[in-house]
């Protein structure tokens, strides 16, 4: 964190800190803002209020002060049709790892047929799941 970023960082807790938790701001200094906040769990009942309020100071600070990365539109995470399903990402993973193979394989001409051959049968498995899953 650069040192201007710290010091907004500081101010803008400081400024928050007497708004959340019903300080009097006329006290100015940050000695008796510090005292009026200790006093604070002592007179909560419920700590866990306490603690949730203090949360909220802290990630309002950051998010006022502190460049934040901008969350992403809902991922799909490659599904991009409502129909997919994990079995056809794994039968789309072997068929493509089948085709590279086979068209890797330049030396030996028989070898080249037979990864053709199980490329070929494997594409097919691949194109009737996704025929019967779009049906589904």
């Amino acid at each position: 964190m650069k040192e201007q970023q710290h010091t907004k960082f500081c101010k803008t807790f400081l400024n928050l800190i007497p708004k959340k938790f019903q300080i009097d701001k006329d006290e100015g200094n940050m000695e008796e803002t510090d005292e009026a906040l200790n006093a604070q769990p002592k007179e909560h009942k419920d700590i866990s209020k306490f603690m949730e309020k203090y949360k909220e100071v802290i990630w309002l600070t950051c998010k006022e002060t502190l460049k934040l990365p901008k969350q992403q539109q809902t991922s799909t995470k490659g599904k991009s049709v409502p129909w997919w399903t994990d079995a056809l990402t794994i039968l789309r993973n072997r068929t493509n790892e089948l085709r590279r193979r086979f068209q890797r394989t330049t030396n030996n001409e028989e070898l080249r047929e037979n990864r053709k051959n199980r490329y070929l049968e494997e594409k097919r498995k691949y194109q009737a799941a996704i025929r019967k899953e779009r049906l589904n």
